[in-house]
C-alpha cells in the first residue's frame, strides 16, 4: 500500500519520521550535556567562591593583627605603660567603679612565697568599660570584633583584662606560659584554648633603651559570630576539622549547627572547602567550606532543561517543516520533471510508455530514462552512420574544390575564414589549419586598402550584395607579396533568410592585370605620339598652308581677281581645320603629367563641352587636391571623359556638374547630369560598353566606382573613390 501512496505524502512522512527518531536520539544526550556543563560550571562557581572566603578570612586574620599594632603605636598606651610600670601597676585611682577586682590563688596564699616566687597569688583587674590605654569608642568600632583584649607586663605577668563580651575568659588564656609566642609572619594565630578554637594575636612595647615595657594580646573564639563578621553574609560558610570533618563553626549556626558531620549533608548541600592555613601554633587542620543548597539548584537545573528541551523541539518542528517544504519543492519538481519527460518521449520520439498508478513518480522517470536511453543509443548509431555518410560527401566536394582552377573560400559575419581549397591555400602561401579562424582582413588584405574592403564586406552582409558581385582587390601572400583576385561574391543565408557569410570566388589576374597596364601604357604612348604627330606635324602644315592662302589671297584681291573671295574662304576652312586637329590632339593626350594635370585637364573638358556641344557643364573644385599617381591622373580624365562622352550622347542633359573633392584622405570625382539617364544602373551584367570601360578604368588603379540614379532631379550620378599612392 506504500507504493501508491503519492511521493509528496511519502516524502513528508519520511521527513516527520526521520525527524522524531533524531530528536528522541538525541534529547537524552544534549539534556546530559546541558546537566554536566551546568553542574561543571556551579561547581567552578563553588571553588570560586570558597577561594574568595578563604581570602577574606586571611585578610581578617591580617587586619586582626594589625589593628593590635595600631593599639600598641597609639600614644596614650604608651604613655600608660609608661606610667603603670613606674608604680608598678598600682590601681586605677581615677574611678574605681570602672575596675573590678579579681584574685585568682593558685595555691594557698602564702605572703612568705613573694619572696621566692615559687606559690604566687594571681590578682587582675578587670575593666567592664574602655581603659585608659584602649582606644576610644568610635576608634574601637572600626577594629575587627573581638572578645579580650590583655595588658601583659614585661615579666609575663597578666595584669590587666579589658572584656568586649560577658563572659569570663577562659583560665588558659590567663596563664602566660600557655599564651603563644607572635607568629612569624606578622598575621594572627590560631590556637586551641581550654578545647575552644581561638584567634590570638599580640605586639610587644619596648622602651627608649629597648628594654621590654608590656604586651598587648587580643583574643576572639572563632565561632558563629566570628565566621559572621569575616565571612560573606549571602553565603554559608563553616569551619571543618577532623577527619570526620566536622563543623566547628558556621556563619549560620541555625542552618549548620557545630558538631555535624558533613557526610550527613550531602542530600540537602553541594559543597567545596579550601585547607586554611596553620597560622602559628594551631595544632589542628581546618578547612573552610562554602555550602550551596541543592534544591534551589536542582530546581534552577530542571527550569533550564526544561526551557531549553522547549527551545529544542521548537527547532527541531522547525527543521522538519523546512525540510517538510525543500521535500514538497523537490517532489514537485520531480512530478514536474517526470510528466515533461512523458511529453516529450510520447510526442517527439514516440516512445510509448506503460500508464503507472499515481505515487510512482520516481519509478516511471527511471522507466523514461531506461526507455530514453535505449532510444539515444540507437539515435547514436544512426547519427554515426549519417555522419560518416555526410563527411564522405564533404571530402568528395572538398577534392571537388581543391581541383577548381580558381580560389574559394568563405567568410562568416565576422570576416573569418571557415572555409578555404587548395587553390586558396596555394596563392596564400599558408597550410589550411593556418589560415581557417582567421581573419581575413586583418591578416591577408593589406593595409592601406583594409578599410575600404571591410566596409565592402559590411555592405554586402547588410544586403547590397548586387553592387559588388563582381569585385577586385589586392591579397597579401606569405612572402609578403600582393596578388590582383577577382572576386565574384554571393551570401550565404540561414533558413530564416538572414546573411550568415560570404562565399567568393575568385581568380589571380595579377599578370593580366600586368598586361593590361602595359596595353594601357602603349596606348596612352600611343595616343600622345599621334597627338603630337597631329599637333606637330598636320598641325604645322595647316598652318603653313593658311599663310599661303593668305598670301593668295592678298595677291588675287591686289590683282582685282574674283578668285580672291574663294581664297578667304579656303584660308577659314584651313583655320577650322587647324582647331579640329588641335582639339582632336588634346583629346588624345589632355593632361600634363604632373601633381596639378588633372584639374586643368577637367577645367578643359568642360569648356570643350560647353564649345563644342552647347550644353551648360562646370567645373567644381573648391579645395586643392593633389594626386602623385601619374597613371591615376590619366585614367581618372578617362572615366570623367566617358562619363561626359555617355551623358551627352544618351541622355541628353542640359547641364553636367563635374566634381573633384578630398573625402576622408580620398580623391572622389564625380559627374552629375540631369538627363534622360542610364537604364539598369542597379546591374553591370547588362552595362553597356561605356560603364565597363569605366569599370576597367577603375579597377586598374584600384578605385571604386559607383554608377546610381540621380535622386534630386533625375539623370545619372557616377563617382571614382581613388586612394592616391605614388606611382
Amino acid at each position: 500500500m506504500f507504493r501508491h501512496i503519492s511521493l509528496t505524502l511519502r516524502m513528508l512522512l519520511i521527513t516527520i519520521i526521520v525527524g522524531i527518531s533524531t530528536w528522541s536520539f538525541m534529547d537524552p544526550i544534549q539534556s546530559g550535556t546541558i546537566e554536566n556543563i551546568f553542574h561543571q560550571q556551579l561547581f567552578a562557581r563553588i571553588t570560586e567562591d570558597a577561594d574568595k572566603n578563604l581570602m577574606l578570612f586571611d585578610r581578617y586574620v591580617q587586619i586582626f593583627h594589625q589593628n593590635v599594632r595600631l593599639i600598641a603605636l597609639e600614644k596614650e598606651f604608651y604613655d600608660y605603660v609608661r606610667e603603670v610600670t613606674a608604680t608598678d601597676w598600682i590601681r586605677d585611682p581615677e574611678s574605681s567603679d570602672r575596675i573590678k577586682y579579681y584574685t585568682h590563688y593558685l595555691e594557698p596564699p602564702l605572703w612568705q612565697s613573694v619572696r621566692d616566687g615559687r606559690n604566687r597569688i594571681k590578682s587582675y583587674a578587670y575593666y567592664m568599660e574602655y581603659p585608659r590605654w584602649m582606644p576610644r569608642s568610635a576608634a574601637l568600632s572600626s577594629l575587627p570584633h573581638f572578645h579580650y583584649a590583655i595588658l601583659i607586663d614585661s615579666r609575663g605577668n597578666v595584669r590587666e583584662i579589658y572584656k568586649n563580651v560577658a563572659e569570663m575568659p577562659p583560665q588558659s588564656l590567663l596563664d602566660p606560659s600557655n599564651l603563644p609566642a607572635r607568629p612569624r609572619d606578622n598575621s594572627g594565630l590560631l590556637t586551641d584554648i581550654d578545647g575552644a578554637l581561638y584567634l590570638v594575636a599580640s605586639e610587644h612595647l619596648y622602651g627608649p633603651s629597648g628594654e621590654l615595657m608590656s604586651t598587648l594580646l587580643l583574643a576572639t573564639p572563632v565561632d558563629d559570630d566570628f565566621l559572621s563578621y569575616s565571612q560573606d553574609k549571602n553565603q554559608l560558610v563553616a569551619f571543618v576539622e577532623g577527619k570526620d570533618r566536622h563543623i566547628v563553626a558556621s556563619n549560620r549556626g541555625d542552618l549548620l549547627t557545630a558538631g555535624t558531620k558533613v557526610e550527613s549533608l550531602k542530600d540537602r548541600y553541594l559543597h567545596s572547602g579550601k585547607s586554611v592555613h596553620d597560622y602559628g601554633e594551631a595544632g589542628q587542620k581546618l578547612e573552610l567550606v562554602v555550602f550551596v543548597p541543592r534544591m534551589p539548584l536542582e530546581q534552577m537545573s530542571k527550569s533550564i532543561l526544561g526551557k531549553e528541551r522547549g527551545n529544542r523541539i521548537i527547532t527541531a518542528l522547525l527543521l522538519i517543516l523546512s525540510f517538510s517544504l525543500i521535500m514538497v519543492w523537490i517532489t514537485r519538481r520531480i512530478q514536474s520533471l517526470t510528466g515533461r519527460v512523458l511529453d516529450f518521449s510520447q510526442r517527439s520520439l514516440q516512445v510509448p510508455q506503460k500508464h503507472s498508478p499515481e505515487g510512482d513518480e520516481l519509478k516511471v522517470l527511471d522507466e523514461c530514462f531506461r526507455n530514453l536511453t535505449n532510444v539515444i543509443s540507437l539515435s547514436q548509431e544512426s547519427l554515426r552512420s549519417h555522419a560518416e555518410i555526410l563527411q564522405k560527401e564533404r571530402d568528395m566536394a572538398q577534392n571537388y574544390l581543391d581541383i577548381a582552377g580558381t580560389i574559394i573560400l568563405t567568410l562568416d559575419s565576422t570576416g573569418k575564414i571557415t572555409m578555404i581549397n587548395r587553390k586558396g591555400c596555394s596563392l596564400l602561401g599558408y597550410g589550411e589549419n593556418e589560415i581557417i579562424g582567421k581573419d581575413w582582413f586583418e591578416n591577408f588584405v593589406p593595409e592601406r586598402s583594409r578599410h575600404e574592403i571591410r566596409l565592402i564586406f559590411g555592405k554586402i552582409m547588410a544586403g547590397e550584395s548586387e553592387f559588388f558581385e563582381h569585385y577586385e582587390n589586392t591579397v597579401l601572400n606569405r612572402q609578403g607579396e600582393e596578388r590582383v583576385v577577382a572576386w565574384h561574391n554571393t551570401v550565404l543565408k540561414d533558413e530564416a533568410g538572414g546573411v550568415t557569410g560570404v562565399l567568393s570566388s575568385g581568380e589571380d589576374v595579377t599578370e593580366h592585370k600586368q598586361l593590361e597596364k602595359s596595353l594601357i601604357e602603349i596606348e596612352e604612348r600611343e595616343r600622345r605620339r599621334i597627338g603630337q604627330d597631329l599637333h606637330d606635324g598636320l598641325g604645322q602644315l595647316l598652318t603653313g598652308i593658311a599663310f599661303q592662302v593668305r598670301g593668295l589671297g592678298r595677291k588675287l584681291e591686289k590683282n582685282s581677281f574674283s578668285e580672291a573671295e574663294d581664297a578667304a574662304e579656303i584660308s577659314v576652312l584651313v583655320d577650322d581645320a587647324k582647331k579640329q586637329v588641335s582639339r582632336i590632339s588634346r583629346g588624345l593626350y589632355p593632361v600634363e603629367v604632373d601633381k596639378e594635370g588633372l584639374t586643368t585637364a577637367l577645367e578643359k573638358l568642360a569648356f570643350y563641352v560647353r564649345k563644342t556641344f552647347g550644353i551648360t557643364c562646370v567645373f567644381i573644385c573648391n579645395e586643392h587636391v593633389t594626386i602623385h599617381n601619374k597613371t591615376a591622373v590619366l585614367q581618372l580624365y578617362r572615366i570623367a571623359q566617358e562619363a561626359v562622352t555617355n551623358a551627352v550622347k544618351h541622355g541628353r542633359p542640359k547641364r553636367i556638374d563635374i566634381s573633384l573633392s578630398d573625402l576622408y584622405g580620398k580623391v572622389a570625382m564625380t559627374v552629375k547630369d540631369d538627363g534622360a539617364g542610364i537604364p539598369d544602373v542597379a546591374g553591370r551584367k547588362s552595362a553597356g560598353m561605356g560603364l565597363k570601360i569605366m569599370d576597367y578604368r577603375a579597377n586598374l588603379i584600384n578605385a571604386i566606382l559607383e554608377v546610381r540614379r540621380n535622386e534630386d532631379g533625375g539623370g545619372t550620378v557616377i563617382r571614382c573613390i581613388y586612394s592616391d599612392t605614388d606611382e
